[in-house]
């Protein structure tokens, strides 16, 4: 009988991405991944950070079920390299008392250098965040910036 077959270091999908087993992906379900995107290990993406869902005005109709805003809080372009130590998060802010979380999009060939956190609205195409980078919150990054 054969040795049985190490696991190894990354899990890699069936669209390229490839995701270090000890990376830590929270809220996965909120999590958009697009494409030929590398996730080395202890990077953090926080995709359980979502908008609550809204609370229903009439009571009484039942067509009126609580709808969610958005339905993913992390998207990341294709061609994305994310360096070990980086933390990715959505953007919050606070309305009425209550922390609303906003959607992060991260576009295409992008490289988050080691220990950087993210917690952008929007980076644009072909963005690099050199080491220990921290971009705040609802911060628009447009594209080709270095």
């Amino acid at each position: 009988m054969p040795p049985p077959k190490s696991k190894g270091e990354y899990i890699e999908t069936d669209t390229g991405n490839k995701v270090a087993r000890r990376a830590q992906l929270h809220g996965t379900q909120h999590i958009i991944l697009g494409g030929r995107t590398v996730i080395q290990p202890d990077v953090c993406i926080r995709g359980d950070l979502v908008r609550p869902a809204a609370p229903s005005k009439d009571l009484k109709d039942p067509k009126s079920a609580p709808i969610a805003a958005h339905n993913t809080s992390i998207t990341v372009g294709r061609y994305t390299f994310i360096s070990s130590g980086s933390v990715l998060k959505p953007p919050y802010r606070l309305h009425k008392g209550q922390i609303l979380y906003h959607p992060l999009k991260i576009g295409d060939h992008v490289f988050v250098g080691p220990g950087c956190v993210i917690e952008a609205a929007s980076v644009g195409d072909h963005v690099h965040f050199g080491k220990d980078a921290v971009v705040g919150r609802l911060c628009v990054v447009k594209d080709r910036v270095k």
